[in-house]
Order: C-alpha cells, then structure tokens, then sequence
C-alpha cells in the first residue's frame, strides 16, 4: 500500500469541499473513514517504506513504523470524531478544509523519513493552525494567531537552522543516514543541532520554558478547535522530537536534560492553573502539564517507563477531545468560559462528561489515564528514579486542587440553565467516557500496543 495515500486523500477532499458546499460535512466524515480503514490494513504490513523521486539517501522518503502507525492511526481516530461531533452543525466551510489540512501535515510530520520532509509538513500544521486560531474573526482571535505566527516562524527559524547544519556537516537529510553519522560530527556541532531541534519542536510541543506563549492561544481560540490542538498537534510534534533523539542515538545526559525540563514544566503548569478563572486556561495548563508528564516517559529509554507514556498520549487526546467538546457546547450557549459557567448550567450528561475527564486526567481509578500514570511511576521505580516519582505525585495533588473546584462548581444551588444537547454529541461523547471507563478496567490490550509502540522507538530502528 502506498503511504501518500495518507497524504493525497485528505487533500483530494480539501479541494473537494470547495464544490460541494451542501455535503462538504459528509466528505469530512467519509475521507476519515476511508484513512481508518487503510490504516487497519496498512498496520498489517509493517514496515512499510516509501521512497519519491530521488535514490537514498537523498529521496524523499515516507516511512510507516509501530510507532508512526499508533500516532498516525490516533490522529485520524481523533479526526473521524470530530468530523462526526461537527456532521450535524451549521459549521463554516473553511474548518472541514483547514481540519483536514492539520491531518496532512500531522500525518506528514510523523510518516516522513527525511529531516527536510519534516520541516514541510512541519510548516503545513503550522500555517494551518494559525489559520484556525484565527476562526473567530474577534480582535482577541486575531491578536492570537498573530502571537502564534510569531512564535511559531521563531520555531521555524532554529529548525531550519538545525538542518542545514545536519546537511553540511553529514550531506544527508535521510534521518536513517544522519543517524549512521551522527556521532562522527564534531561534539559543538552536535550541541548547536540538538538545541536547534529542541527549541524548534519544543516550542510547538509547548514545552517549559518555551511555552510562555501557549495558554493565551487555547484562550483566544475556539473550545472545538482548541480540542484538536490539544489531542492531535503537540503530541505529532513529540513524537518525531522523541523519534530523532533515539534514532540518532543522542547522549543520556542530553534526555536527562529532558526530562527534568519535561517535570519543571509539569510543575509550573499546574501551579500556573491555580490562579485561573477562565476554563479554557485550566485546561490549556492541564494540558502543558500533561505534555510535561509526557517529555519524563519518553526520556529514560525504557520500555517499561515509555509505554505508560504512549498510553497516557492515547488517553489524554481522547479526554481532552471530549472535555473541550464538551466545553465548546458551554461556549456556545453562555459565550464565554469563565470557571463561574460551571454554577450556571444545569445538564446531569455534562457533569457526569467532566467528571469522568478530570478523574482521569488526575489519574485517579477506575479511568484510562489510573493506568498511564501507574504505569509511569512503576516502570520509575523499576530504575529507582524516586525524586522523579515523588515530583510526579506531589505535583498531582496541585492538579488535584483545581480540577475539583471546577466540579464543586456544578453543585452551586443557584438557578441554572437548561442545557440542550444533539443526540449525536451525546453519542459521540458518551462514547469517549465509555472508552476511558473501559481502558480503566481492562487496559492489557493498549498496554500491549503502548509496549510495542515504545519499543519501536526506543530501538531507533524502522520496526
């Protein structure tokens, strides 16, 4: 099967939502089914490489590993359920486009092979989300998507720059190659190429301390878009950030670095969040801290610690989804996001929604994210990293602090509005409460996948 499927079939549909206004939801629905569906097929014929137009190493390559299916596959399930959670709303023609664009280039970051492929689809998710923070059309909307470009183009600049020492020192952009080559470089060479990485992806991965900027962009942003932002785009940017490190072969010290940034920022988020009185900021921490919780897994090496982490990538992008969706129906009804909103509504859906998100972004049972976080502290303990294990926990009962005041909110006594929500919504996130209930309770089979996902990256190898 050839990967620029994954490419070309949401593009073909960007282009056809242009013609076909009055059924352009159902192309959105369609085209991501149809990547599900070839995803389950291709995932049965991993590995899976692509090379265009030039021989190796120079080629444009496209390449399909255990690791790059799980994300690829999760980006287009996130995908399919908001196409679905938008298929019965009066939606501007622009965000099934722009949505279907942000797939391409988080698709495109994690299939590629070669660094300067990266940098493409690096850019096409960048421009794209710029695009989308400024949907409101608002001042605030547009002071956002500014800010974001800014940054974002700062983010460009020193990846590039990574590159083109990469390409000058070594004469490849072959991500395999550059890996064969990598410690033959001079050690400041290597220094100024990985700082350029992490400045680059680590801004976009809305990592401390570049991720100053991140929180006012959830704010002036959609919640429904802001949903796809917080589970598809930062966890794209992790993973190829991650899969260079290993492939490469980088220093520990150089992954011990991130993991103590990965903690720091964990622990500036959430104590960030205590002073917040809009949710959308609440969450946009809780996410920047998840992020940090994210960078510690993925920076020991090992499999045991890693595979908590790709389980926690899994359930913090299907629980944000729900809880920003879930918010976006708050936004639309009050028109605003003030933590005062949860006194103000009356739906018993919503609060069970919430409750069961925020449980499990703390990591309580019987919920998803129990599991993630369990499996992180005890693959910890197997490598005796207890100051780490103990900042994790100390650090969750901040996170614990806010998430149930914003619960105790939804008891308030005072006169409450009626929330009416469509059927499907209720299906749609009903469905994700379902799912994050489910991998509570039964999760051997993702931590199966998240073992072998974590494994593939580890090893460095294209497996």
């Amino acid at each position: 099967m050839s990967l620029l499927y994954f490419i070309a079939i949401p593009l073909l549909a960007s282009f056809l939502t242009l013609f076909l206004k009055n059924y352009l939801r159902y192309v959105s629905v369609a085209t991501n089914s149809l990547l599900l569906v070839l995803a389950y097929f291709a995932i049965d014929s991993l590995p899976i490489t692509e090379n265009i137009s030039f021989h190796s190493p120079l080629a444009i390559s496209f390449v399909l590993t255990k690791g790059s299916a799980f994300f690829m596959t999760l980006f287009i399930g996130i995908s399919w359920l908001f196409s679905l959670y938008n298929i019965n709303q009066e939606s501007r023609k622009d965000i099934f486009i722009l949505t279907n664009m942000l797939l391409i280039g988080t698709i495109g970051l994690v299939l590629s092979g070669d660094i300067f492929n990266i940098y493409i689809f690096f850019e096409i998710s960048s421009i794209t989300a710029y695009i989308l923070t400024s949907l409101n059309r608002d001042a605030k909307a547009y002071n956002g998507a500014i800010k974001y470009m800014i940054i974002g183009s700062i983010a460009s600049i020193f990846l590039l720059i990574g590159i083109m020492s990469i390409y000058l020192n070594i004469g490849t952009l072959n991500i395999i190659t550059i890996g064969e080559r990598f410690g033959y470089m001079e050690h400041n060479t290597q220094f100024l190429v990985l700082l350029s990485l992490f400045i680059g992806f680590g801004i976009k991965a809305e990592i401390f301390p570049l991720n100053f900027w991140a929180v006012d962009i959830y704010q002036s942003t959609s919640s429904k878009i802001n949903a796809l932002f917080s589970a598809i785009l930062s966890k794209a940017y992790i993973f190829v950030f991650f899969h260079i490190a290993y492939l490469w072969g980088v220093d520990s010290k150089y992954l011990l670095f991130t993991a103590i940034i990965g903690i720091i920022s964990f622990g500036i988020a959430e104590t960030s969040s205590l002073k917040s009185k809009d949710t959308k900021r609440v969450l946009a921490y809780s996410t920047l801290g998840q992020l940090g919780i994210l960078f510690v897994g993925f920076s020991y090496g090992s499999v045991a610690v890693m595979s908590g982490a790709i389980f926690l990538v899994f359930m913090h992008s299907i629980t944000k989804l729900m809880l920003f969706l879930s918010l976006d129906i708050l936004e639309n009804r009050f028109g605003q996001t003030s933590i005062e909103i949860f006194k103000q509504f009356k739906s018993p859906f919503l609060v069970v929604i919430f409750t069961i998100g925020f449980l499990s972004l703390l990591g309580l049972p019987p919920f998803g994210g129990f599991i993630a976080k369990l499996t992180i502290l005890i693959g910890l303990a197997g490598l005796k990293a207890y100051i780490m294990m103990s900042a994790i926990l100390a650090i969750s009962l901040i996170e614990a602090v806010y998430l149930f005041r914003l619960l105790s909110f939804t008891r308030d006594t005072q006169p409450k509005v009626k929330i009416s929500i469509p059927l499907l919504q209720k299906v749609i996130l009903g469905s994700i409460a379902l799912a994050i209930i489910y991998f509570g309770i039964f999760p051997n089979t993702l931590l199966d996948i998240s073992a072998k996902v974590a494994s593939s990256i580890i090893g460095g190898v294209h497996v």
